[in-house]
C-alpha cells in the first residue's frame, strides 16, 4: 500500500529553499540594472488610438453612469 506524500515529508528541504528576503533583495538589482539599460521606446501608433479609445470609452461610461444615477435614483 502507498503512503501519501504529506507535508512533514517535504519538511527535510525547506533549509535549502531560499527565503523571501534573499530571493527580493537578489532580484532588486538586477530589475534596477535592466530598467536602466532600457532606451526609449515611443508608443506607436495604434497604442495611442487604443489608450485614446480607453480613456474616451471610460468618460463616456462614468457619464452615463452618473445619468443613470441621477436618473433613476434621486437623491433627497
Amino acid at each position: 500500500m502507498m503512503r501519501d506524500a504529506g507535508i512533514s515529508q517535504i519538511g527535510h528541504i525547506s533549509p535549502m529553499l531560499p527565503n523571501e528576503k534573499e530571493t527580493i533583495m537578489a532580484e532588486e538589482p538586477k530589475l534596477v540594472d535592466e530598467l536602466k539599460k532600457m532606451e526609449y521606446e515611443p508608443l506607436l501608433p495604434v497604442e495611442m488610438k487604443l489608450i485614446g479609445w480607453s480613456i474616451g470609452l471610460g468618460v463616456i461610461l462614468l457619464v452615463v453612469l452618473m445619468w443613470v444615477s441621477f436618473t433613476f435614483f434621486p437623491g433627497q
